[in-house]
């Protein structure tokens, strides 16, 4: 072999082992090595943004390195690509808010990252489908990081189901499904952390579960910013984990009167619900909670039931 060719055998090597190396992050938390093309990662970062009601700007510095700045009020992202093979890129992300920086939301721009390596296609078109056809309202992508993840280990079988903070504290409220016989309860995040959850009181009349978490969050869903009366066809907005997926957002409409069933009051949504759903809030476009989702009527997946605002109150004031 000739030394040109040992040299280009190297390289391709190179190549190849830097498409095939597991993410590797730098010492500070803001860089890694994704086994992806950059024009690729480009676009995953710039559709999230635009979801989220970033006005993003790009600049090409060389041939190998892009630079993405994205910014919403106060909160800045300012992104390196760097091209390190055809196959793989180095990033570097640094995010504030009012120049003040916040490595928690790094740490969720790298979750989403590896959720999109890891997670199939018929997955991926779940949230596309839903999302693609209409802008969610930002006051409503502002409530994604409050949504949790439940999933509890019973005697009989595993469950899964989503919830949301309601105070800065770590209490979490969701349905009551199967959780009175739960033996152990684990708290997703919208980061993909998890964290132990201790049940603190259930409602199987009311069907809501009170859960707390050892964590202090600024993401929470206020309750008295929640609303108690809503209107036929208003349009509304879901977030939960459908089939453990966590931060998916659905939209539908009231396309009922309100509905009573063993004396409690439901409201009937037409909205996309899947297993899992059960305990998402939902919002209406100024992300005010106004009620959680219960379940779906059995034989569909687009005929819901909510949870209606003042029930969630009533179960908050029970001694």
């Amino acid at each position: 072999m000739t030394t040109m060719m040992f040299v280009k055998f190297l390289t391709f090597l190179l190549c190849l082992l830097s498409a095939c190396m597991p993410v590797y992050a730098g010492a500070d938390g803001s860089i890694k090595l994704y086994p992806l093309p950059l024009i690729e990662l480009e676009e995953i970062i710039n559709d999230r943004f635009d979801q989220l009601g970033f006005e993003v700007s790009s600049n090409t510095l060389r041939a190998d390195e892009k630079i993405l700045i994205a910014k919403r009020q106060k909160e800045k992202w300012f992104i390196s690509l760097k091209h390190h093979s055809p196959l793989a890129t180095k990033i570097k992300a640094v995010f504030t808010v009012a120049g003040i920086p916040d490595q928690s939301r790094i740490d969720i721009l790298w979750n989403l990252i590896s959720t999109y390596r890891n997670t199939p296609s018929s997955k991926d078109s779940l949230i596309e489908t839903e999302i693609s056809n209409q802008v969610i309202p930002t006051a409503v992508l502002c409530r994604i990081e409050s949504v949790v993840c439940v999933k509890a280990k019973g005697k009989d079988r595993n469950i899964q189901l989503s919830g949301f903070f309601v105070d800065a504290n770590g209490l979490i409220i969701c349905t009551a499904h199967n959780l009175i016989t739960s033996e152990a309860i684990t708290i997703v995040l919208f980061d993909g952390t998890s964290f132990r959850g201790e049940v603190l009181k259930t409602n199987p009349h009311l069907d809501l579960a009170l859960i707390r978490v050892n964590l202090e969050s600024n993401a929470f869903v206020p309750l008295e910013d929640g609303r108690n009366l809503l209107g036929m066809g208003e349009r509304l907005y879901s977030i939960g984990c459908p089939n453990d997926l966590g931060g998916t957002i659905f939209s539908g409409t009231i396309n009922g009167p309100p509905r009573r069933l063993n004396s409690l009051p439901f409201w009937q949504v037409n909205m996309k619900i899947y297993p899992g759903s059960s305990g998402s809030p939902v919002f209406d476009i100024q992300g005010n909670l106004v009620a959680i989702i219960k379940g779906k009527y059995r034989g569909t997946d687009a005929l819901g039931f909510l949870i209606p605002f003042e029930t969630i109150i009533e179960f908050f004031k029970e001694e």
